[in-house]
């Protein structure tokens, strides 16, 4: 069902601080916003459960750093990776621009391997809506049941089983500060995405790529030789960012 392929090579802790200095990227020059992500973690003697990610369920809100005046531009997603197998009203892409949301099918593969994860994801346009983002924050019972839209509601019960009272006690896990910055690079099929991810303990940085599914493996191989050629060299280990990140929001936390 997916249209479509991202291909993402990571770098994370020292790696990307030298991946960052390599390929010249300057926190002015990029797009810079605050993200978010809930789940319900607990601490045990073999460390931090995120019951929700390990179920492949990715809440997360992202926040425009820029100066809007009095107006907030803000998105919620709630994204299914790996993506269990979907009835057939999500089947497709579809799009409601009435009223800005979007769902997309995609594989996710990430290198070295770049093995393929079907992901599925729907994101929707939270603008202008400060007060019920900062009530989303905070440690009531039920707050992210504020930023969430019917869509997101039904895609959670339609195809995981979840419903309203299994959000009730979803913890805020963040700040998450991010850069993005998307630079000219003319020998891959697509345009190149490059995110920075910090947080107190951790620092992450993604290059991503999306393309066509017959396009994939090649593109694959091209990611690749692009970051050589910019004196980068891929890790030998790739590591989810969403999953790297999480864990570490979830260790600073008071339990």
């Amino acid at each position: 069902m997916a249209t479509a392929a991202e291909i993402k090579i990571s770098f994370s802790g020292d790696e990307a601080r030298e991946a960052t200095a390599a390929l010249e990227l300057q926190g002015g020059e990029g797009r810079s916003r605050t993200i978010y992500f809930w789940d319900s973690p607990t601490k045990g003697s073999d460390g931090i459960s995120l019951p929700f990610l390990d179920r492949g369920v990715i809440l997360r809100l992202r926040l425009d750093d820029r100066d809007h005046g009095s107006k907030l531009e803000a998105d919620m997603t709630v994204k299914l990776r790996p993506c269990p197998a979907l009835p057939p009203a999500w089947q497709k892409n579809l799009k409601a621009e009435d009223e800005d949301w979007e769902f997309t099918i995609e594989e996710d593969r990430t290198g070295p391997t770049f093995t393929p994860v079907p992901a599925a994801s729907l994101q929707a346009d939270r603008k202008g809506e400060a007060q019920l983002v900062e009530s989303a924050l905070g440690p009531e019972r039920e707050a992210l049941d504020h930023l969430l839209i019917e869509p997101h509601r039904r895609l959670l019960k339609d195809v995981v089983g979840l419903e309203g009272g299994d959000l009730a006690d979803l913890r805020a896990l963040g700040p998450v500060r991010a850069v993005k910055w998307k630079p000219r690079w003319d020998t891959l099929p697509g345009p190149v995405v490059i995110e920075e991810w910090t947080t107190k303990s951790l620092r992450f940085l993604e290059v991503s790529v999306r393309t066509s599914m017959a396009d994939a493996t090649r593109t694959e191989k091209l990611l690749a030789q692009a970051l050589r050629k910019r004196n980068v060299e891929p890790p030998r280990v790739g590591e989810s960012k969403t999953k790297a990140v999480m864990t570490a929001l979830a260790h600073d936390l008071a339990f």
